[in-house]
């Protein structure tokens, strides 16, 4: 069965901020237009920011539970982010959801579709946002802005490929 996909973004547009390292996701392209794209490695850093915009979304099926995948790999130096990430929504401060970049333990998992699983590229994924499908049509466009929270250690060796967004997966 092939996965519906209803946009993916890469990270070419980066932006660099003071308190955090910005990936600016507002250049995009089709899933079909993935060789020579630009990847990135989150330099050592406990906080990242995700951002995206999306002008001409696709369409949608209505009232369908769609996520947004981080599309990723953990380098070879990568030593870390054993622990649990916190995610936040920056449009929405009270949501917190916490997410995993490698699997954890069956006993510390506690109900979360949040967990990383291999995709057939042969990169990783992990749903970092989830919202209906209607939120999006009525709107036509699509902004996000998430923060990427490591209180045990730092993020560094997480190399980024970008975001998929598709319909949730039963």
């Amino acid at each position: 069965m092939k996965r519906e996909v209803y946009h993916m973004v890469s990270a070419e547009s980066v932006v660099v901020s003071k308190a955090s390292v910005v990936y600016d996701f507002t250049n995009s392209k089709s899933p079909a237009q993935s060789s020579g794209e630009l990847i990135y490695e989150v330099p050592r850093r406990q906080v990242l920011c995700i951002k995206w915009h999306i002008n001409e979304y696709p369409m949608m099926s209505p009232n369908t539970e769609t996520a947004c995948y981080l599309m990723f790999k953990l380098s070879e130096n990568c030593h870390g982010l054993h622990c649990p990430v916190i995610v936040r929504d920056q449009f929405q401060w009270k949501s917190k959801e916490i997410i995993y970049f490698r699997s954890p333990s069956p006993w510390n998992l506690h109900d979360s579709d949040r967990v990383p699983k291999k995709r057939r590229d042969g990169w990783m994924e992990v749903i970092v946002s989830k919202f209906n499908s209607d939120f999006v049509t009525q709107r036509g466009c699509f902004s996000g802005k998430l923060k990427l929270i490591s209180y045990e250690g730092t993020m560094s060796g997480l190399i980024i490929r970008g975001l998929e967004f598709r319909p949730m997966e039963e």
